[in-house]
């Protein structure tokens, strides 16, 4: 799959992921309040889905957007039901184990989530999805050494990812620098970022740093500053990147500021 086809994903939050990718304008990644990281192959389906527009692939499409949407509300298992489901239309597609590795990081059940992620990848070893997948399973495990490696490959491996996407990964690359306190390869990496950007990275790069120092004040002030400046949507996802590294107990800004 080109990685063109992968457009920024927004996230729908659930303590913990799921990302739903899917191409912009098409999606709204499953929006949440905390974190289901949701990054399946739903580009794929639903393209596939645009271009053969059938009774099965249309079947297909409709449960996987009900497994979304289930996931965003937390009924995990109601999801789990919604993706046997799925999988009985078709059970060799690399979206099925995807979305259950993705269900299962929400349930916090890393093992089965691994596996699954690392069977998506065999059947879809060039896709970005089970890639960052794992290595966002990595983050969320505290690992993250690791995480900061894989991050790093992915921007490599995929140089033509939208910058949307790519902000987001350097920004978890920085967060991984900042928790092994390598705070000068995270300067380099700060770089990146300029408050004319049209993505959040610069305001939540700054927070970043100020909760590295345990300056919550200041961290607080650039959530702030984020928030005014973007809409939820767009923050969801650097927020929850902030909660897994237990910087923030949410992803809810202000009300006075959110959007």
């Amino acid at each position: 799959m080109s990685i063109d086809v992968i457009g920024f994903f927004r996230i729908s939050l659930k303590r913990h992921k799921l990302y739903f990718v899917q191409a912009l304008p098409l999606v709204s990644v499953a929006f949440m309040s905390s974190r289901i990281l949701l990054l399946l192959l739903c580009s794929v389906a639903f393209m596939a889905s645009a271009q053969t527009p059938v009774p099965t692939e249309d079947k297909f499409r409709n449960l996987i957007m009900d497994v979304q949407r289930l996931q965003a509300e937390g009924k995990n298992a109601n999801a789990l039901e919604k993706l046997n489901l799925a999988e009985e239309l078709q059970p060799q597609s690399p979206i099925i184990p995807n979305a259950r590795g993705s269900i299962y990081t929400a349930m916090r059940n890393f093992d089965k989530a691994r596996e699954c992620f690392n069977k998506a990848k065999e059947q879809s070893p060039d896709s970005f999805e089970p890639k960052f997948n794992l290595t966002e399973l990595n983050y969320v495990q505290g690992k993250y050494a690791d995480a900061e490696a894989s991050f790093s490959k992915l921007l490599t491996d995929f140089p033509k990812i939208r910058q949307e996407v790519r902000h987001l990964i350097q920004f978890k690359v920085l967060v991984c620098q900042l928790k092994q306190d390598k705070v000068s390869e995270a300067e380099t990496t700060k770089k990146a970022f300029t408050f004319m950007d049209d993505t959040p990275a610069y305001y939540f790069t700054q927070a970043a740093f100020a909760f590295q120092k345990n300056n919550k004040p200041d961290a607080q002030e650039w959530l702030t500053k984020a928030g005014t400046i973007f809409k939820l949507p767009d923050n969801a996802a650097y927020l929850d990147t902030l909660m897994e590294a237990h910087w923030i107990d949410s992803i809810s800004v202000p009300e006075s500021v959110s959007k």
